[in-house]
Order: C-alpha cells, then sequence, then structure tokens
C-alpha cells in the first residue's frame, strides 16, 4: 500500500504553547507538568484543547530530563523510570500462556508495567509508552492493554489520549520535521528511526497534519 502523503516540513511546526503546570502528585519528579491525580473524562471542547496541550508538555518534560535530544530512538524505558514507573516482562517462553501486550498494575501503590516478552520491539517500545501515558495523565487502574487500545481511533477519550502521549513522547515534532528536512518522508523508514510500527508512525504524522492545519 503507498504511503499517506505527508505535509512539507515547514508545516509541522506546532503553532500552540504548553499550557501552564498544574499542581503535581506527589509520588512523581517534580519537573513534570503533571494533570490532577483524578480523571475527569467529559469536557467542553476548550478543556479537551487544553489537556492535549498537557498531554504535550508532559511528553516534552519527560524527554528534556531523560534524553540528550539527539540519539534515536528515544529510549521509552528511560522515560518509565524517569516518572517513577518500575517496569517487568512477562510471557515469551517463560510464560507463554500472558494473554496482554501489556498492562499498568499499582502494587502497594507502586506504578508497574509489564510488557510481553512475545512482540517485537517497536511494538513493545508503543506500548511501554501507552502504559506509561497512563499513568502520568492521571487515569488510574485500566484494563490491561490488547490491539484495540493501541490507537488514536479507540473510541474511549483515555485511550486517545495514551496513544497521544506515547507518540509525543516517542516521535518528538521537531525531529520529524528534522528528518524531513533530510529527506526522510516514506512512513516505513520513520518506522525503522523511530523504532515504531509504521501504523503508528502514520497516525503521528496525521495528528501533525491535523495540529498545524495543515489538511
Amino acid at each position: 500500500m503507498p504511503d499517506a502523503p505527508v505535509p512539507h516540513p515547514s508545516s509541522l511546526t506546532p503553532s500552540l504553547p504548553p499550557s501552564p503546570p498544574p499542581s503535581l502528585p506527589s509520588s512523581l519528579p517534580s519537573s513534570l507538568p503533571l494533570p490532577p491525580p483524578v480523571y475527569r473524562e467529559v469536557r467542553s471542547s476548550a478543556e479537551q484543547a487544553a489537556r492535549r496541550r498537557l498531554i504535550d508538555a508532559i511528553a516534552r518534560e519527560l524527554r528534556k530530563a531523560h534524553w540528550d535530544q539527539v540519539t534515536l530512538p528515544v529510549n521509552a524505558w528511560d522515560m518509565a523510570e524517569g516518572a517513577g514507573v518500575e517496569v517487568r516482562t512477562r510471557g515469551g517462553t517463560r510464560e507463554p500462556g500472558y494473554p496482554y501486550r501489556g498492562r499498568l498494575l499499582y502494587l502497594d501503590g507502586r506504578p508497574v508495567i509489564e510488557l510481553n516478552d512475545d512482540e517485537d520491539p517497536p511494538r513493545q517500545r508503543l506500548v511501554l509508552a501507552h502504559a506509561l501515558g497512563h499513568h502520568v495523565l492521571g487515569h488510574g487502574p485500566v484494563p490491561p492493554e490488547l490491539p484495540p487500545t493501541l490507537t488514536v481511533a479507540n473510541p474511549r477519550p483515555i485511550e486517545q489520549e495514551a496513544q497521544h502521549f506515547a507518540l509525543e513522547l516517542l516521535m518528538p515534532d521537531f525531529v520529524v520535521q528534522r528528518l524531513m528536512n533530510q529527506g526522510v518522508i516514506n512512513a516505513r523508514k520513520l518506522g525503522d528511526l523511530f523504532l515504531l510500527p509504521e501504523g503508528a508512525v502514520r497516525e503521528r504524522l496525521q495528528a501533525l497534519h491535523q495540529r498545524c492545519d495543515y489538511l
């Protein structure tokens, strides 16, 4: 299938500034502009726009603290550790019956993300960043990760938010723009560089189009 059309690099510069950081839950790094710990799903259009800006700001702050702004792919494990989340693996040959792609748990109040060893590295990174989004966005306990949750097309707002966060975290807009300026515009090649599934890369490019009023 041919690649989806992508915008000219100059059109990928975000036009929305980050929103001011609210107060932080004490259990998370103080440098992160985290939302209130109680998640409220129903919001007005203005609140939804503010929430999206906040999600982008959280991802940026995590990257600033735990990434050199150059090396690809962005290390999702470093991001989780920086947010105070333990990452464990399950499944694989040791536990072939493990049914999930991953999940976020709270064990004795501590956040833990489980990943399935049977997943390939691009999918595993996406699951980790998605589950991390559930945690830092205050979604609380959520169902385990299955294929339908790992897309912005999921009808549940918390899944849309977690996926938005994951792609913002692992595919920084300024790096996408830099690569496009260098002539890398193929979604498959971008997926290789960011170590993400091609479908997720297409979702990210589409989100950048919409953010910049390209379409």
